[in-house]
């Protein structure tokens, strides 16, 4: 095991964060893969949070740190057949992953109100 990460995310603060920055913010944040995807679910809101707050957790588990600009477009988080979440590295993190002897991200996600809950699991 290389690293554990969990994030916690404000349904309502990303809603505001999106009406705020709109495209700005999910140009930076996310791939137009995950975009697209987003658009296409039946709640745009909780797809981006949920997302973002696996980006975040995989951040964490993998204790990059904010040495180097972080790029959250190469966290991708994705939904396998199941609706599972999946985690595609990409770039430079995916790079730094490998160095550190990464070979699996799990991600779990959850929900609870106005809450978006992700924990990461970075095997080596």
């Amino acid at each position: 095991m290389i690293g554990i990460g969990v994030d916690v995310i404000e349904l309502s603060r990303m809603a505001e964060t999106i009406e705020r920055s709109g495209e700005l913010f999910l140009k930076r944040a996310f791939s137009n893969d995950e975009i697209q995807k987003a658009r296409l679910s039946d709640n745009p809101t909780n797809y981006y949070a949920s997302s973002f707050a696996a980006k975040e957790a995989v951040f964490k588990a993998l204790t990059l740190g904010w040495e180097r600009e972080v790029d959250f477009r190469e966290i991708e988080v994705g939904r396998g057949d199941c609706g599972e979440p999946l985690v595609r590295l990409r770039g430079d993190i995916k790079a730094r992953a490998k160095a550190k002897g990464c070979h699996r991200v799990l991600v779990s996600i959850s929900y609870e109100t106005d809450l978006a809950v992700a924990m990461a699991f970075v095997e080596g």
